[in-house]
């Protein structure tokens, strides 16, 4: 590895070791809740990959106001003062996700109509706080989102699918507390903020159908696929037989509010503003980029040639960063995630040009099924791979970006980092 390259690298560790720590975003979540009137008795809920760190800020803000409260988490091993830290599993739910789930809705169920409700949701909901509909099991519900987390589909259409399935989903949190004041504070993970994508949107109306779900498992080619018992829950709901989500058109929800934080954009504005200290040429993404993990790589690095050959209005030193959530077409048996698999991508594309290196980093420190949180490569990562007797194109064809970092070194691990605020990539020129 080059001077340069050791020094790019150091630096882009610092940018990860920054937002593990916290220091690239901060919503103010007790300014968020200073916005709305909350007299009398306090109930917390959430779910989610940061509902802990919300409901302790919560506990901070409302103190003995609250009466009671329960969160769902990836880790349940720390304790809260008023509020209930229960395990779910993520990327799929488990018995532990069911069981919770089930305690925070009877929980729910019991919450008095005159005391005002604080809903924390955060990236991760979807499998933390789940009860698959009647007559799913919770392995042929993970089985269908397997699938379909595999398949290319956006976040948006496995959503679609989701809240056709879910007990919990699709606005059903809403309904049951339709009476209820109630405060959805929402930290988005998806590209375009919708809050009715974000987590399966618990809290909110839902305007997708259970015939919307069927076209997308058609689309993907997993209506075959997916077992008996969603294919039938389904069809009921097409036909009439299932209830559906309840609609935007008829959910008069009068004292339910909604605020949707946009942590993906500020956490990628406070990364260029640390990177321009640091003497680079800054550019951020305007918006959230959503596509193919082989399209997104190509753009991120067509951007950085063009800055070394002069096609671009940008000089070296130069930093691109850019935010979203791609897709990946798993085709092969490997092991990896798309922040792995992107980097991988660029690796190739990149190789030999001069002095470029690349972060690819899932900010809730988990990068698909795996333990690895993303990776660092640049352009010399892929010939010395060559010379270490390993083909990149082999690995990618398999969709083992995994293995191949771990061999190379690349690989990036932070554990669990409390946040999910899309994925980041920051490529440095120069």
């Amino acid at each position: 590895m080059s001077e340069k390259s050791d020094q790019h690298r150091s630096l882009l560790e610092n940018v990860v070791d920054n937002i593990v720590d916290g220091e690239f975003f901060d919503p103010d979540l007790p300014g968020i809740l200073s916005s709305f009137q909350t007299e009398g008795r306090i109930w917390v809920l959430g779910a989610g990959k940061a509902s802990f760190e919300m409901a302790k800020e919560a506990e901070g803000y409302f103190g003995s106001q609250i009466k009671d409260g329960m969160v769902i988490a990836p880790q349940s091993s720390r304790e809260l003062n008023q509020v209930q830290v229960f395990k779910g599993a993520h990327p799929y739910p488990d018995d532990d996700s069911v069981s919770a789930s089930y305690e925070l809705w009877e929980l729910a169920k019991k919450i008095p109509e005159e005391d005002t409700v604080v809903f924390l949701l955060s990236g991760g909901a979807s499998s933390l706080f789940c009860i698959p509909a009647g007559g799913i099991e919770i392995e042929e519900y993970r089985k269908t989102f397997e699938l379909l987390l595999n398949s290319g589909a956006s976040i948006e259409q496995i959503n679609v699918v989701r809240k056709h399935l879910s007990e919990t989903a699709g606005g059903r949190l809403g309904q049951l507390l339709k009476e209820h004041k109630l405060i959805s504070i929402i930290l988005s993970d998806v590209p375009g903020d919708k809050p009715e994508v974000i987590g399966s949107g618990p809290s909110v109306p839902d305007p997708s159908t259970f015939k919307e779900a069927f076209q997308i498992l058609k689309q993907f080619k997993l209506w075959d696929d997916v077992p008996h018992s969603v294919r039938i829950h389904l069809s009921k709901g097409m036909h009439g037989d299932s209830p559906e989500t309840p609609k935007p058109e008829t959910s008069n929800w009068k004292k339910h509010e909604v605020n949707v934080i946009s942590g993906a954009g500020m956490l990628a504005e406070n990364v260029g503003s640390y990177l321009s200290n640091q003497g680079f040429n800054v550019q951020v993404s305007k918006e959230a980029y959503h596509a193919d993990v082989k399209e997104v790589s190509k753009r991120i690095c067509s951007d950085a040639v063009s800055i070394l050959s002069k096609k671009s209005d940008m000089t070296p030193p130069a930093a691109l960063v850019y935010y979203g959530e791609s897709t990946v077409d798993v085709k092969g048996e490997g092991k990896g995630g798309r922040n792995q698999e992107l980097a991988l991508n660029a690796a190739i594309s990149i190789e030999g040009q001069h002095s470029i290196s690349l972060l690819s980093f899932a900010t809730d420190g988990i990068d698909g099924p795996t333990d690895a949180a993303g990776a660092i490569i640049n352009s010399g990562t892929t010939l010395q791979a060559r010379k270490n007797k390993l083909e990149p194109e082999n690995f990618l064809q398999k969709n083992d970006s995994y293995h191949f970092h771990k061999q190379m070194d690349t690989m990036l691990k932070t554990g669990a980092t409390g946040n999910n605020l899309m994925d980041l990539q920051v490529i440095l020129v120069g």
